[in-house]
């Protein structure tokens, strides 16, 4: 979950990161073709095929939304073969050849990948844990991934595909999802990567190991256990790994990926609260050497199982060092200096570090899709906002273009998007009607409603981090609300703190320690799919319609199914037109998650700010941060929320 007010925007003048990936050079380098890159696993054989999946019995029915239909190979269990399309952007085959590592598409051309070098990096966000819980936010989040990689990964064409896994195949009614492992890989510390790991993972993930080890698991107890509530049971069969679900889900890699979030652990950091709190063991190329929540230093993965296809063993780096810098010209200062290798930004409050990452001849930088909805979330558990006159009054408030306007451009530049719905255009669930655009009429009329209904004016507090950029945020939400005539007070404090509160963990949740924030902006939604959008939608995530998990496996679980509920809400008419839409695996899912967001836009459920993107800034020597190389010719996305991927980044000579 990303750190509060990271918001950003733009609407005609200049985007710089528009539907795809933007990689920006040191202009004094040559650019090189990208190398191929495969990659050696021990014990394994390399030959090329495409493992099919199991698909429905439905023909092709839906198209993406530039009418692109995605058709995906599928066999049915008892062997008979169907063609599938989904609208859910997932891609379920994968290549049997292992996933190849970064090539260095931004090196000289005379260059090839040379091992060592020890870098640092800056980031702006602290890393409270290698563990479960607390969630880490953004450029946190790229730290952990240093060290844990996941079952899943997603394309630069926004498919879902295997990654540690081999193949993932789905029954024909999408509640039967069946895991193959790519052979060889071992952690760090030699436990391997087989179907126990996978299952103890995902019950791990799931509370199924904290609830048959309480005493000793706290440490699991995570906003995983929300996440997955869908999961009913996972068990090895053989050497697979078979997940079966409560109600069907065509989108469930989308929930095994989470954002980039659901990582295999080794057994023994599951095991050991010590150990997953700061030394957390994973399959990537770098290990954890020293943790702190301002000072991160990974080493490289001796035993990595991957190499390039010279046969040089990844990762490339000896170590990297990750400082945390709140604030984005100090940060920019590092990276100008030297004493930064690289440095992330967001273009939520830093446009103008940005900018001038982007201008300077000797600095690289890469973009990340502009995919990233950031909304703020009222509360509906406390005042003011458990008034519905209170959030339409805060809905018309709202003046996205003047925020765009005095946050998200410097100098006629601006980045990001002004949003006409609560996701982007790409996104399954776009939807114009019900959105509610700044009127301040309309406000002063729902806060005088609100006022006759309550005796008391509108007022309430928004957040901040720490950084001075996201302070000049919420001070210019103060003066927008101020226009219309709505009083507003900020609260100031670190954004790993603020996402801790909103996303309580079991223990928490049990306490009834949720959300306590009025009115909490922050990034959730993102990319073309559902599956990390309607978890957090939802009023109890265990009171679908067809989980049955209260009674089959424990009465504490609905204790864990408000975490996620930012907005509290227990809203039933949101609750039936989400749950039709997430259980509909015929054509009509798509009306129907529009529908919702119809539904979700006029009642003010969640108000839309300007779409967000995130930037990574390099020093000159730096090479092979442009490319993250997948499976069967696949690319991943080179840059995310949560920064790039460091495996096949390597310093020039």
């Amino acid at each position: 979950m990303p750190s509060s007010f990271r918001a950003s925007a733009t609407p005609a003048t200049v985007n710089l990161a528009r539907r795809t990936d933007s990689v920006k050079r040191p202009s004094s380098l040559q650019v090189a073709t990208l190398r191929d890159c495969s990659i050696d696993v021990p014990l394994s054989r390399h030959w090329s095929g495409s493992i099919v999946t199991t698909g429905t019995p439905n023909p092709a029915w839906h198209t993406t939304k530039r009418g692109e239909t995605m058709s995906i190979r599928a066999t049915k269990r008892q062997g008979r073969s169907r063609r599938l399309a989904l609208f859910t952007g997932i891609a379920i085959a994968a290549s049997v050849i292992p996933a190849a590592a970064q090539a260095s598409a931004n090196s000289a051309a005379a260059e090839k990948p040379v091992r060592g070098g020890n870098i640092t990096a800056g980031i702006f966000d602290q890393v409270l844990t290698t563990c479960y819980s607390p969630n880490v936010p953004n450029s946190a989040l790229g730290v952990l991934k240093t060290v844990y990689e996941g079952l899943v990964e997603k394309s630069s064409d926004g498919k879902f595909v295997p990654f540690l896994a081999k193949a993932i195949t789905p029954s024909a009614d999408f509640k039967t999802w069946t895991l193959s492992l790519r052979p060889g890989i071992k952690f760090s510390n030699g436990e391997p990567l087989d179907a126990a790991a996978v299952v103890l993972n995902l019950q791990a993930l799931s509370g199924d190991y904290y609830l048959k080890n309480t005493a000793t698991a706290v440490h699991t107890a995570g906003s995983g256990i929300p996440f997955t509530a869908n999961l009913r049971k996972v068990e090895a069969s053989g050497a697979d790994v078979v997940m079966t679900l409560w109600t069907s889900q065509v989108d469930w890699l989308d929930t095994l990926y989470a954002s980039g979030r659901f990582f295999m652990r080794a057994p023994s950091t599951i095991k050991s609260k010590d150990e997953c709190a700061t030394k957390g063991v994973g399959t990537g190329p770098f290990m954890f050497d020293t943790v702190t929540p301002t000072n991160v230093k990974v080493k490289r993965n001796p035993n990595y199982w991957r190499k390039d296809k010279a046969g040089t063993q990844l990762p490339y780096l000896d170590s990297i060092t990750f400082d945390v810098q709140q604030q984005p010209t100090q940060r920019l200062n590092a990276l100008r200096s030297g004493k930064y290798d690289a440095a992330q930004f967001t273009s939520a409050g830093e446009v103008k570090q940005i900018l001038s990452v982007k201008s300077s001849n000797n600095l690289g930088s890469v973009d990340s899709k502009d995919s990233f909805y950031p909304t703020w979330w009222p509360n509906q558990g406390i005042e003011p906002f458990n008034n519905k006159n209170a959030r339409l009054a805060f809905a018309h408030a709202w003046d996205n273009a003047s925020y765009y306007k005095l946050r998200n451009c410097f100098k006629g530049k601006c980045l990001g998007n002004i949003p006409t719905s609560i996701v982007g255009k790409d996104n399954v669930m776009y939807n114009t009607k019900g959105f509610l655009k700044f009127d301040i009429k309309k406000s002063k009329e729902y806060q005088e409603a609100y006022k006759k209904e309550t005796g008391k004016d509108l007022t309430f507090q928004i957040n901040a981090t720490l950084s001075d950029e996201s302070l000049n945020n919420a001070k210019a939400s103060q003066q927008i609300f101020a226009k219309a005539g709505i009083t507003t007070t900020i609260n100031q404090e670190d954004g790993a703190t603020q996402v801790a509160n909103a996303f309580p963990g079991l223990a928490a949740a049990a306490a009834g320690k949720l959300n306590p924030y009025q009115a909490y902006a922050v990034l959730l939604f993102e990319g073309e799919g559902t599956g990390f959008i309607l978890p957090f939608l939802q009023q109890n995530v265990f009171s679908e319609p067809g989980n049955n998990a209260k009674t089959e496996r424990s009465p504490l679980l609905p204790i864990a199914g408000t975490a996620l509920n930012v907005t509290r809400h227990k809203d039933t008419a949101l609750t039936d037109l989400l749950y039709a839409a997430k259980q509909d695996i015929t054509k009509a899912r798509p009306a129907k998650l529009k529908a919702l967001t119809k539904y979700i836009q006029e009642n003010a459920v969640v108000v839309p700010t300007p779409t967000l993107m995130y930037t990574y800034g390099f020093g000159k020597k730096l090479r092979g941060y442009d490319t993250f190389e997948l499976a069967a010719g696949k690319t991943g996305i080179p840059m995310t929320n949560a920064g790039i991927n460091w495996t096949g980044i390597w310093v020039s000579k």
